[in-house]
């Protein structure tokens, strides 16, 4: 038995989405029905299984490096049905050994996420370990390696700089709206539109205790938007007008022309003292650049955070590499673990034998029994040693120190007398 960790499974870089959602793997209450079936295949000792909405991976410490292939088939089987297992396997990857437990190690430390550092993946990873420990297939293994990861993850955000600056355009919208603000709190923030990111750019301004207001053409839409996030409505008639009464505008339409022209902000803001800011992300865009050019007006578009998005992002990736070199030293902690561990159960494994071994060959003469058992455990070692003769050099430094420190017992003649034609 050579036990092996290995991790299995498919991601955002090996599988588009709509194979990805194939091997979703949904949560049941506290009940994940893949994991008692994968545990119970044969050469399978522990086993964890992560799904989330860009990865599904299995890791596992198997018997044998062996049984990896028949782990990733039967998970295929078990997800695909009738589906022809041949054309999906090509998306899963496979690593064992090191790979697999660097691989491991990383994902909370938000090293292998889409968004390099992101923080979701570390309660989805603890999650999935909670799962196993539920089901009953975490051992002392994987609990082991668990620790490490968590060990890892915390080293990583605290000894780099990979989680400090932020790659989410609506996130950097609103930092930059904190600085020429200060405190957000009770600021008047309208949304002109209902895209995406400007819906999620006002829930971060939301957090922040900004006051919201919605308008869009259809007020319905206005009306739902404004429900669901607390906020007031503003006519889709009027809102020019209030931008008088606003302090950050952000539009995500998908109007084919300027909403707002220079002329327009220029009569709005003529006796405004506060600064305002317009936050453009639409495509077209909504707002006549020109505006920005006006005093006391900050215009963003989206190229502009963007930019910002892609500068922070360079520098997660450098502070990346540090913290792939803090994965390889905890890597190397737990495999020198791991080794220990392997070697102590080989240990409780021989002596085990070894008893054995004496029962087999005892006999009604003591001697006898001694010669047997001698003879049979000499030949197993010498055997061994051909197989590994690098191992006998260190057996014979070992054997020296142990016979040196070593002193007969009183009444005992000579070794060679005592063991003469034993062997």
């Amino acid at each position: 038995m050579d036990l092996t960790i290995t991790a299995i499974g498919v991601n955002y870089k090996t599988a588009p989405v709509e194979v990805r959602e194939l091997f979703r793997c949904p949560v049941k209450g506290d009940r994940l029905e893949e994991l008692p079936y994968l545990a119970n295949l044969e050469g399978v000792e522990e086993i964890v299984l992560l799904s989330t909405c860009n990865r599904v991976e299995i890791y596992a410490l198997l018997r044998d490096e062996k049984y990896t292939k028949n782990l990733l088939g039967e998970f295929l089987r078990l997800k695909l049905g009738n589906r022809p297992v041949g054309k999906f396997e090509r998306y899963f990857f496979v690593k064992t050994g090191r790979e697999a437990v660097e691989h491991i190690l990383s994902i909370p430390a938000g090293l292998s996420s889409m968004v390099i550092g992101e923080n979701q993946i570390v309660s989805q990873f603890k999650e999935a370990f909670e799962l196993a420990r539920k089901h009953g297939t975490l051992g002392k293994v994987l609990e082991r390696l668990y620790q490490s990861a968590m060990k890892t993850a915390k080293r990583v955000r605290s000894e780099t700089g990979i989680s400090k600056t932020p790659v989410s355009v609506s996130y950097i919208a609103v930092l930059l709206a904190k600085k020429i603000f200060g405190v957000l709190e009770g600021v008047r923030v309208l949304l002109v539109g209902a895209g995406e990111m400007a819906e999620l750019t006002a829930r971060y301004l939301k957090a922040e205790k900004a006051e919201l207001f919605v308008t869009n053409r259809t007020h319905a839409k206005a009306l739902q938007l404004a429900k669901e996030m607390g906020a007031g409505v503003v006519e889709w008639e009027r809102f020019k007008e209030f931008l008088r009464e606003t302090d950050i505008a952000i539009f995500s339409t998908s109007a084919d022309s300027y909403l707002l022209t220079a002329d327009e902000a220029r009569r709005l803001l003529r006796k405004r003292i506060d600064p305002i800011v317009f936050i453009d992300i639409s495509v077209p865009r909504n707002v006549d650049p020109k505006v920005g050019e006006l005093e006391g007006v900050f215009l963003y578009n989206i190229d502009d955070l963007k930019a910002i998005a892609d500068k922070n992002l360079k520098t997660r990736l450098e502070e990346a590499q540090k913290g792939w070199l803090i994965v390889r030293e905890e890597a190397d902690k737990f495999l020198r673990w791991f080794e220990n561990l392997k070697v102590d159960n080989l240990v409780k494994e021989l002596n085990r034998l070894v008893d054995l071994l004496k029962e087999v060959s005892l006999s009604d003469d003591p001697k006898e029994s001694l010669d047997r058992f001698l003879k049979r455990f000499l030949y197993t070692v010498y055997k061994s040693l051909k197989e590994h003769p690098e191992a006998l050099e260190s057996l014979v430094e070992n054997l020296k120190r142990v016979v040196e420190n070593s002193k007969p017992s009183a009444g005992v003649g000579k070794v060679s007398d005592l063991w003469k034609g034993r062997i």
